[in-house]
């Protein structure tokens, strides 16, 4: 006996597959945000053409790593370039999603000292990664909350716990990961110029800084040359 045949012609197939993603987009859809993703913390000059956005985790080593790196070019590059940090916690750094949330309360109160906090965090990673490996997720808010209050950033553990309780927090670290995904970041650092993601930009970075970085002062070709190959000729 012959099997029925239960092929679906193409052009309805197509019709579900368009459908189905229509139906998975409108899931991923957001509102526009009150205030712009991130946090800038160097705005460059008027004339600035070069504006970075860093993805970073802030419980993720390789950020850390980074971090002294890309604290380096803005000091170099202070006039050429404008920076901005997106947060994107990373799954598998288990209490990063509420340092995320953590940072924001910082910013709420005065986004001066953010590259403060930044370093800060970093400094005392592993005393939220494996040195939290036993506590709960209330200890580990406590925890975060006396760090933050410790590095005389103008907010108190109360505030610092208050701010696990803010929605707008929580929207604004939600609202960062969501901008990463839509930007196809998938780890970190990674970086995007003028909106652009561009793979190769923390490769050169690190090279470029390696063999420069302890050499005389950068000269205005110097800073063209860097910009170019790290920034923009990278495809």
């Amino acid at each position: 006996k012959k099997s029925r045949d239960i092929s679906i012609p193409m052009h309805f197939a197509l019709l579900l597959v368009l459908l189905l993603s229509a139906s998975c987009f409108g899931q991923l859809e957001t509102h526009v945000p009150s205030v712009p993703v991130g946090v800038v913390i160097h705005n460059g000059s008027q004339s600035s053409h070069i504006h970075i956005d860093a993805f970073y985790d802030l419980l993720c080593p390789d950020s850390k790593n980074n971090w002294p790196i890309l604290r380096d070019i803005i000091e170099r590059f202070s006039g050429d370039l404008t920076v901005r940090i997106v947060l994107f916690p990373l799954p598998f750094h288990h209490h990063t999603f509420f340092v995320t949330r953590a940072a924001y309360t910082v910013v709420n109160h005065n986004e001066r000292v953010y590259n403060k906090l930044v370093s800060l965090i970093f400094e005392r990673q592993m005393e939220l990664k494996t040195g939290a490996v036993n506590l709960t997720e209330d200890e580990v808010r406590e925890r975060i909350a006396s760090i933050i209050a410790s590095g005389n950033l103008g907010v108190t553990s109360a505030e610092v716990m208050a701010g696990f309780s803010d929605d707008s927090m929580y929207n604004r670290a939600v609202l960062d990961w969501k901008h990463s995904c839509d930007r196809c970041i998938s780890e970190t650092p990674s970086f995007a110029v003028n909106g652009i993601k561009v793979p190769e930009a923390s490769k050169n970075i690190h090279t470029y800084i390696q063999t420069d970085r302890h050499t005389h002062a950068v000269t205005q070709t110097d800073r063209q040359t860097f910009l170019q190959k790290s920034f923009i000729h990278t495809q």
